[in-house]
């Protein structure tokens, strides 16, 4: 079982994308040409892609809610280091599951 320390890491690593300045310098420039071209179509551009970040949030949680115990990391590591046919198969069917999850949610939503 990792330890808070390692929790804590591979949270912020997780994290990271959404404060990486270059992201956000070219959301903030694409948000200054969009607010001065069209405001309506830059804002709801906006609201959309907030709605599809949580509803990705909301199925990676329902997976971790159907399949609580499986530490997908390990099966990576080893359908692509030891080139293990059967976790690239559970890496692939985790895949599919969130996927599934994330469409069933935005149907739904919308």
């Amino acid at each position: 079982m990792p330890t808070t320390s390692t929790r804590r890491q591979r949270m912020l690593s997780t994290v990271r994308p959404l404060y990486d300045f270059r992201g956000l310098s070219l959301l903030a420039i694409c948000a200054v040409i969009g607010i001065l071209t069209d405001p309506a179509v830059t804002l709801g551009l906006a609201g959309y892609l907030a709605y599809v970040i949580g509803m990705a949030g909301a199925a990676l949680m329902l997976s971790k809610i159907v399949m609580p115990y499986l530490d997908v990391s390990e099966h990576v590591a080893s359908a692509l280091n030891e080139g293990n046919v059967a976790s690239a198969l559970v890496v692939l069917a985790r895949s599919l599951l969130i996927i599934g999850f994330l469409t069933c949610i935005m149907a739904w939503g919308k």
